[in-house]
This record gives C-alpha cells, structure tokens and sequence, in this order.
C-alpha cells in the first residue's frame, strides 16, 4: 500500500469504531475502517444488544436488520449474592447477537455508506507533525488523515489517560444443548464475584454462551479460568452434563469508568472501550462505544466544516459525551463500589405474590435442569 490521504481513519472495527466509520462516511468524509483482526472474529462479549443499543441501530437505520438476526429477551432471572432468584418476564426489551455477526453487520454498512475497510491490518503507530497526530503507520505504508479515531478496546494505545487502570477480568464459553428458558437471560450476582455477576445469555434455540465479570483485584491471586470453572460448577453443573462446548473458553480484559477524561494527542478521539466508556456495575459497553462513535464523528464533520482547530473538537465532542454518557457511568461507578445487596429488595419484590399479580407474571416459573 502505498501511502494514502484521507479525512478519518478509524482504528477498531468493533461497534464503535464501526458506528464512527458509518457515521463519518453518511457526512461526506473519506474514510478508512482498519481493524487488525480478519473480519468476522468472535469477541469475549454476552453479546446483548440494550434498549439504548436498540435505539442507537434505529437512528442508524440497522435495527430491524438487528431484530431479525438476533435472538428476542423477553425475560430475565435474577440471582441475588443471598442466593434467592427470581425471573420476571415480559415484552421483548433486548436482543442477543454474537458479537462476530453484529461488528461485521456494522463495518460492512459503513462500507455501503463509502468507507473502505481494510481487515487484517494493524496500525501500529501515529504519524505526528508539529505536535499534531496526521495518520498512523501500518505495515503496508502510512495512511495520512486529518483526523484518528482510536476505537481499539482495552489496549488503549492512543490514550494517554495517566490514571490507574481499573480493569474486569471476563471469561466465558459457547454451549449447545444447555436447558435453559426460552428467551431469558439470566444475571447471578454470586458472593464470589460481587459487585459483578455471571451470565447465561441464549443465542438461539440450541446455543448459548455463559460467563463472569469480575474485578481484577478480587481474583486473590487466581486465574480468571478457575473462578470461571468454580461458577460453572455451582450454578450450572447439571445443565452443562449433557452439553457440547463449542470452541475454547475466551478472556478478556474490560476497562470500566465513573469519570469522562478524554487523554489523547491532538487529531485522535477515543471512543468506547479506548475512553474507558464501559459500566463499571453491568459491564456494558456496547451501547456506550455506537454513541461515542457518533459523537466523534459527528464532532469532526461539524470541526471541518466549520474549519475548526484540534483542540476546539475534542472539547466539543468531551462535552457531547459527558452530557450524553456522564450520568450513566457515575451511577454505575457508585453501585459498583457499594455493593449489591439491594438486589435482594428486588429479588424479594419480585417475588412477592401481590406484586406478580400486578405485574402480570406467571405465579410460577420452573428453570429446566437447574443444578
């Protein structure tokens, strides 16, 4: 590749650096979608796609293209640290989607919109002049563009954000032929992983994919596998007896935050997981990465149009993701650091006979095979 110019280039092919790339392509801007990775890659993600999510791919025109790829929650069991549950069900509120079928569904309609993508290329590094970011290098030559939009999760190369890093540890594994209730997922908050939780999270009718968050410090010295193994034999050895795993287990760092800092060399945004925009309590971070991707985009086509400088656009687009995002991130931030013992208070309020009846919930509900 010899050495190309463009208006953005988007490192991170994942929702936000998709989300941005389709964004930024829609105003005009030449644009170029790297992600090192062959596109599709499977991602250590549940894959549930939020009713901020759902709103997100409705503005972006994708939803109903979503909808009918995915699998329809219409419920959820909730298992408090005391160990008592409850499952509430109702109309469908979110979605399932491997996150291997929703990144690529996001790159492939940036690149209808006029990005190019380029798969299997890495950047490895910035092109500066003057104390201003131009392009990064790859191994196939530099690409030159006006503006960076680092989109390239918890390794954060672009950031030079110089706070501690608080860091969930995730692992988590595909099944097939798990019983499990049609269209639930399901959210246990055990003592062991508290303030976090593990999942099971249906796929479609025969899949599904369980795993566990948990902070990085509250490992004690053991690896994420054996605290996965020790939640999988509690919760889910029964239900697993007659299952097929499907591939390897997968792990991964999450960065979480309460705070919006935008840390980065003049000419790069940071979006998603690169700015740290991940709830600190559900580790969700999908919904956040689409939004931030938008704003960025939209904050550079507004900076160019406008002939505005470096500096100027970056506190723009601070300002759009902390009205946006800030309220989100500080609330998860302060239940994660004071517990989840009041899941209990809605464990029990879930299963108080008067208000199932109110609710409209069955009086009942039997999970198949539970261990």
């Amino acid at each position: 590749m010899s050495e190309r110019h463009v208006d953005v280039v988007v490192v991170g092919a994942g929702p936000g650096g998709s989300t941005a790339a389709l964004e930024s392509a829609r105003r005009g801007l030449s644009t170029l979608l790297l992600d090192a990775k062959r596109l599709p890659r499977a991602k250590t993600c549940g894959g549930g796609v939020s009713p901020r999510g759902r709103g997100l791919l409705r503005r972006l025109g994708l939803w109903e293209r979503v909808r009918s790829a995915s699998y329809p929650i219409e419920g959820i069991r909730l298992v408090a640290p005391s160990g008592r549950e409850t499952v509430m069900v109702g109309a469908a509120s979110a979605v399932v989607l491997p996150r291997s079928c929703l990144d690529e569904m996001l790159a492939r309609e940036a690149v209808r919109a006029g990005a190019q993508l380029r798969d299997g290329l890495a950047a490895r590094g910035l092109l500066s002049e003057a104390g201003q970011v131009v392009g990064v290098r790859t191994d196939e030559g530099d690409i030159r563009a006006r503006w960076v939009i680092a989109a390239d999760g918890a390794s954060a190369r672009f950031s030079t954000d110089p706070r501690p890093r608080r860091v969930l540890q995730t692992c988590m594994a595909w099944f097939e032929k798990v019983p499990f209730m049609p269209h639930v997922i399901e959210m246990i908050f055990d003592p062991e992983l508290e303030p976090h939780y593990g999942w099971l999270f249906p796929e479609a009718a025969d899949r599904v994919n369980i795993g566990i968050c948990i902070q990085d410090e509250r490992r004690e010295g053991r690896s994420i596998r054996e605290v996965f193994q020790r939640f999988l034999d509690k919760y889910y050895a029964a239900r697993l007896a007659g299952a097929r795993q499907l591939g390897d287990w997968r792990g991964h760092p999450v960065l979480v935050t309460g705070s919006i800092r935008h840390l980065a060399d003049p000419g790069v945004l940071l979006v998603g997981e690169a700015c740290r925009l991940v709830n600190a309590t559900t580790g969700e971070g999908i919904a956040y990465a689409m939004e931030s991707g938008l704003l960025a985009a939209g904050a550079i086509a507004r900076g160019m149009r406008d002939d505005r400088d470096p500096v100027s656009v970056t506190r723009a687009y601070v300002r759009s993701l902390r009205f946006r995002l800030g309220l989100q991130l500080f609330v998860g931030d302060r239940v994660s650091r004071h517990g989840m013992g009041w899941l209990d208070h809605i464990v029990s309020l879930g299963r108080n006979p008067l208000f199932r009846r109110i609710a409209k919930q069955p009086a009942q509900l039997t999970l198949p095979g539970k261990a």
